[in-house]
């Protein structure tokens, strides 16, 4: 987090609503991007697509993202997955599908999803709500919760290039498009180097590993980082 009480922010209520992470002719760029890639990619996008495109490479150590990331995980900040979303106008389904990515006692992050929206948010057009403290404890959404409006519950009315910062543990949910346009959404999720990467088993794209610094081999998980991965160091 960029500043102290970003950090206090997060670990606290367990999300945060970053402004501008994305800006001017970078965003336009990414923007542009994401439909070239989705057109050529579609319909499921994730990591083992787009570490192959050098503007999505570049993406993971942006650093508006990466230095947040880092606040919480220091140098020990691995990516773990990485996605892109798109939803078409006019969709349908439940307006919220609440649930937790991870589950595990205690209360510090141990993974942080980093939802990049690339248009702006209303009502209609389905935005991501987390309900504030619920990544505490071990509780999960209940059946007659999955669906509902919830007491506290906050909406992220994002605009283009925003991030939503959110500790896996939360309660949270996406929601749906009913406008004429889409939503889309770029998921960067990161945690901790010794956590396992989502779907191991297959080797990551070529490409990201081209020219790669020693910085993005840590985050793609195939470079110890410096020091004592037994000891929490947020320094590190």
């Amino acid at each position: 987090m960029y500043t102290p009480e970003e950090k206090e922010f997060f670990l606290e209520h367990g999300y945060l609503h970053a402004r501008g992470v994305l800006s001017g002719e970078y965003l336009e760029f990414i923007q542009a991007e994401f439909d070239r890639i989705w057109e050529k990619e579609k319909p499921r996008v994730t990591q083992h697509q787009l570490l192959k495109y050098p503007s999505f490479i570049a993406l993971i150590e942006h650093p508006a993202i990466l230095e947040r990331i880092q606040a919480i995980f220091g140098g020990q900040a691995q990516l773990l997955q990485y996605d892109l979303l798109r939803q078409g106008p006019h969709n349908t389904g439940n307006e919220r599908s609440w649930h937790r990515d991870f589950v595990f006692p205690g209360d510090r992050p141990l993974s942080i999803n980093t939802i990049i929206m690339l248009d702006p948010m209303t009502e209609e057009r389905g935005p991501t709500r987390v309900l504030p403290g619920s990544h505490r404890g071990e509780a999960i959404p209940s059946a007659d919760q999955i669906h509902q409006p919830l007491p506290g519950e906050v909406a992220a009315m994002v605009e283009p290039g925003d991030a939503v910062f959110i500790n896996s543990a939360i309660w949270h949910t996406g929601g749906i498009n009913h406008t004429d346009g889409v939503r889309r959404g770029i998921y960067a999720y990161y945690g901790y180097w010794w956590l396992k990467r989502y779907e191991a088993e297959k080797e990551l794209p070529w490409q990201a590993f081209e020219s790669a610094s020693e910085q993005r081999l840590r985050l793609l998980g195939v470079k110890m980082p410096a020091g004592d991965l037994h000891m929490y160091d947020p320094n590190a």
